[in-house]
Parts: C-alpha cells; sequence; structure tokens
C-alpha cells in the first residue's frame, strides 16, 4: 500500500504549513508522518531531533525528508488512513534530493530573497524560484494537485513544470499572477480569504471554510502571512481528499493552535505587563511584518527588536535587510547566532565561514545607517535580559528565536518573568 505525500516548499511558512495540514489532518482520522525543521513526528509525537538529524546524515531534517517515510515500514499499521506531510527545503534540489519519487501534493508558498548567494546557483530570486521548481515537477504524473501562491510572480511562472494532468488549485488575495476567472470557468477551484472567512471558489459557487476570527494566530485575519498559510493548508486537505471537503473540516481548522515551543507568533506576557512576541522571522519581509503586527499589539508604547540574522547571508543582503526593517522598530539589541559561547564557530569552507561576531556587527552597522538607537550583544539570554530591564508596560518586544527555540523561550520566560499568553 503506498502512502500519499503532501510536500510544502518556499522561502517563508513552511513550517508553520505543514504543522497545520498534518494537525488537521490527523484531527480528520488519518495517521500522520510530519518531518519539519525540528524532526519528524508519528500522529504528533516527536521522534526524533534536528540535531539527530544532524548527526545521523550531516543533513536537517528538511532535506531529503523522505528519509522518514521508513516509519510506514517499520509500523505497518499506520499505513492505514497515512499521509506523509514533509517539509522540503532548498537543499532538496541539490545532490541529497527529496528521498523519494513522486508526491500526490505539491505546495508552493512563496519565493523571497533568503538565501541568496550561499551559494554559486542562487544569486538571483529567479535562481532560487529554479532550485523549488521540484515541488511541481515531482507532482504524480496521474493523479496530483499543485498548490500554489497565485500572487507570486515567480512561484507562478513554474507552474509549466507540473505535469499536464496534473490539477492546479491557485491560493491568492488579489490573484495578480493567475487568471482567476478563466480557471474558474475552466471548472477550476481557488482559495481566496475576504470579509474574515477562507473560501472554496468554483465557477458557479463559492463556500466558506472557516473563519478567520476563530484562529488566534491570524490575529482577526490581520496577519497576512498567517492567513497564507492557512490558505495553502485548506487547499493541501482539499487536495488530498482529491477536490472533496471533508464534514469536519472547519471544526478542525478552527481549533488549530501553534505550538508555543514551535517559535512561530509565540505570545507571551511579561511580569510587568509588556507583550513578548516570539517568533523565527530571518529575512526583511517577515522581519517587517511581525513588527507591524507588534505595533498593533502596543498601547502607545515602543517596540523593541531583539534580532539576529543567519551566517549564509551576504553583505549586501545584510546591508538591504537593516535598511528595510530600521524604521519599523522604536530600538533595536542585535545578537548572533555564532557568538564564541552558545555556538562555538565550526571549521567550515565555502563563502560564508563561520566567525564570532560577524554577521552581528555588520547587522548592527546597517541598522545604525537608518536608526540610531541599536545595541549589539553577541549573546543571546544577554541580549534578552537586556530587553527585559528597558521594557516597559506598555512595549512590545519582538523576540527572533535561535535554533534552540525552546531554550529561547526559556530565556524569555526567565529573564521577564513572563508567561504564555
Amino acid at each position: 500500500m503506498s502512502v500519499p505525500i503532501i510536500s510544502v516548499t518556499g522561502t517563508k511558512g513552511k513550517t508553520t504549513t505543514v504543522a497545520v495540514i498534518a494537525d488537521v489532518l490527523r484531527k480528520l482520522g488519518h495517521n500522520t508522518l510530519k518531518v519539519d525543521t525540528t524532526g519528524h513526528y508519528v500522529n504528533g509525537r516527536q521522534k526524533s531531533t534536528l540535531d539527530d538529524s544532524r548527526k545521523t546524515w550531516r543533513l536537517v531534517p528538511t532535506v531529503c525528508p523522505g528519509r522518514y517515510l521508513w516509519e510506514f515500514h517499520q509500523n505497518p499499521e499506520l499505513k492505514e488512513n497515512g499521509v506523509a506531510i514533509l517539509e522540503c527545503a532548498l537543499g532538496s534540489s541539490a545532490a541529497a534530493g527529496l528521498g523519494y519519487r513522486n508526491h500526490k501534493v505539491g505546495v508552493f508558498l512563496n519565493v523571497f530573497e533568503d538565501h541568496l548567494g550561499s551559494s554559486s546557483r542562487l544569486k538571483t530570486k529567479d535562481d532560487i524560484a529554479a532550485a523549488k521548481e521540484f515541488i511541481f515537477k515531482k507532482l504524480d504524473r496521474d493523479d496530483s494537485y499543485a498548490v500554489f501562491n497565485a500572487d507570486d510572480p515567480l512561484v507562478c511562472k513554474k507552474l509549466g513544470k507540473a505535469p499536464k494532468k496534473a490539477v492546479l488549485i491557485p491560493c491568492g488575495l488579489d490573484f495578480s499572477h493567475h487568471d482567476l476567472d478563466k480557471h474558474l470557468k475552466n471548472g477550476g477551484m481557488a482559495i481566496t480569504a475576504k470579509e474574515g472567512k477562507v473560501w472554496l471558489l468554483k465557477k458557479s459557487s463559492k463556500t466558506e471554510l472557516f473563519e478567520l476570527n476563530n484562529i488566534p494566530w491570524t490575529f482577526g485575519g490581520a496577519f497576512k502571512p498567517s492567513v497564507f498559510n492557512l490558505m495553502h493548508a485548506a487547499a493541501a486537505v482539499i487536495a488530498f481528499c482529491s477536490g472533496t471537503i471533508p464534514s469536519d473540516l472547519k471544526q478542525a481548522f478552527e481549533s488549530v493552535r501553534l505550538d508555543p515551543y514551535g517559535g512561530r507568533l509565540t505570545l507571551l506576557k511579561a511580569g510587568n505587563g509588556a507583550i513578548i512576541l516570539a517568533d523565527y522571522a530571518h529575512e526583511k519581509v517577515s522581519l517587517k511584518q511581525v513588527a507591524e503586527l507588534a505595533r498593533g499589539l502596543t498601547d502607545g508604547g515602543q517596540v523593541i527588536g531583539v534580532v539576529r540574522l543567519a551566517k549564509d547571508r551576504t553583505d549586501k543582503l545584510i546591508q538591504e535587510t537593516g535598511e528595510t526593517i530600521a524604521d519599523s522598530y522604536d530600538r533595536f539589541i542585535v545578537f548572533d547566532k555564532i557568538d564564541g559561547y552558545w555556538k562555538k564557530p565550526a571549521i567550515t569552507t565555502g563563502s560564508f565561514p563561520e566567525t564570532v561576531g560577524k554577521v552581528s556587527k555588520a547587522f548592527a552597522e546597517a541598522l545604525k545607517s537608518k536608526n540610531p538607537n541599536v545595541e549589539r550583544i553577541l549573546r543571546e539570554d544577554k541580549a534578552i535580559e537586556r530587553a527585559a530591564r528597558i521594557a516597559k508596560p506598555e512595549d512590545v518586544i519582538v523576540v527572533i528565536v535561535n535554533d534552540d527555540i525552546r531554550r529561547s523561550i526559556g530565556f524569555i520566560k526567565e529573564s521577564f518573568k513572563a508567561e504564555f499568553i
């Protein structure tokens, strides 16, 4: 018995989208294998971690995620109503591959500038889109669905890579890069969000799927990244169900809650009343959007950013990121992933050798070119401690968590005397 595979790629939103799809399908009675950046899970229970993957294969879990399909052979009972939901990182297009031949549902979320310059093949956003086109090329030729962001031009340009028989399900708010009217007239379906609800569109019908107001992490539908993640997740579930809407879909989606230790849109309240928004934003668009969300949560206070960037950023991209987000936050505290304490530099080769403090120095200087209120503290825990000392009750503090998300949340709880909201 073959197990259907739902694979998700894009620059941002992959982990959240995969989590939602897996949660919903589990609530609909399916046995689920989920692979994301933190490891692999069977029916919601974690079976391995990021560190396990690195130590065993020298790969992150989302590169060659098909490795974990072995769970279905080791536990044959999981094949009954089984489904694999796989987050596929950029590295899945390289030598390691996906680890399987084809998937039933391929979800392409977006293309942003993250990872530019990380290898000789990634010099432009078009190069990133080309590296991610495997999500369409690996669709099953006889029974498959391409779920895609119809508002992203680079995603839509890759639709020609999908098999001719693949069913297309565009997701969008304005469908600026895919002809929605033509698509629906030809018998297609699409997913959109309007009037605080997510809808399934067909030629002569509009069906409500669920209400955004009932899902707290959309912030009443105001936070567009959450809305897009939910639209794509809904399309993926309907695609998995061969175009039909499961009877309990509304209840399943409206009951989805993000893992507070998942590092995505986690809200905490400090002992003095300040709000902390912990997130994993790692490129300029996401960092700006999270700041805008935080601004809407303030009660006349400041938005303080405890921020960092990964090492695989060119000097140009670091500069652009700093200049782009500088006026979105009132104050910054910049820390470094390579701090010499929690993370010592490894002996590496290539374009981005690990050097203590190198990225934070460049990032802080870029921010200071537009905003003088910038401090640089190498260690994450010390940076969070500093934010806790200066935060006032009316402020919102955005903390960009590190790879060890649970440890980051622990620092926040301890320094701010904070609890989850």
